[in-house]
């Protein structure tokens, strides 16, 4: 089994830091950021998921990074890292961007920005009750086998996609936040 540690984190680093991120220009989306936080699990690491809150018109219930929308005058790095200390506490000093991933359009018309960030320290979650109602981490390694992702057609507005579809002792993670884990498993495949 792959194992995802310090010096494969020191690749993935590397990785990121050489690869520019496809940035899309649409203005006709509305422009989000998300944090993908790698948080420290030992001598392993893993990545901070949350669930939606279930009073949400948009996505409700569903797993996702932290994140939201880009505010005026502010930058989509700023905003993921802002998004996550309100969403879930992760506070702006306690996260270290180490790239940014390629810009993805959501279903809902949101131009998102991904970018992976490694959480130092403990965290204290403080959850914002109104936007998220749980948080948990999944293992890198439980993403790495090969069962996963599981790869389903979805319907949307008349016509099927395919979706990347992760699971996670009862979590279904897909969609866009599928997506992005894809796109970071790729890489970190390459780290390993």
């Amino acid at each position: 089994m792959p194992s995802f540690d310090d010096a494969a984190l020191e690749r993935l680093r590397a990785i990121l830091a050489r690869r520019p991120a496809i940035e899309i220009e649409a203005p006709q989306h509305r422009r989000a950021a998300v944090l993908m936080p790698l948080v420290r699990d030992g001598d392993r690491w893993s990545l901070l998921l949350s669930r939606r809150s279930a009073n949400l018109a948009a996505h409700s219930g569903q797993i996702a990074f932290p994140g939201g929308s880009v505010d005026a005058g502010e930058t989509p790095e700023d905003a993921a890292v802002r998004e996550a200390d309100e969403e879930v506490g992760i506070r702006s000093d306690a996260v270290e961007l180490i790239g940014r991933l390629d810009d993805v359009i959501s279903n809902t018309g949101f131009l998102v920005a991904p970018f992976v960030g490694v959480v130092n320290g403990p965290i204290e979650y403080v959850l914002h009750p109104a936007e998220v109602d749980e948080v948990f981490e999944v293992p890198i390694e439980a993403m790495l086998v090969p069962e996963q992702p599981e790869v389903r057609y979805v319907p949307f507005r008349g016509r099927e996609y395919p979706a990347y579809f992760y699971q996670y002792q009862g979590y279904e993670i897909w969609g866009v936040t599928g997506r992005m884990l894809k796109s970071l498993l790729d890489l970190v495949w390459m780290a390993l």
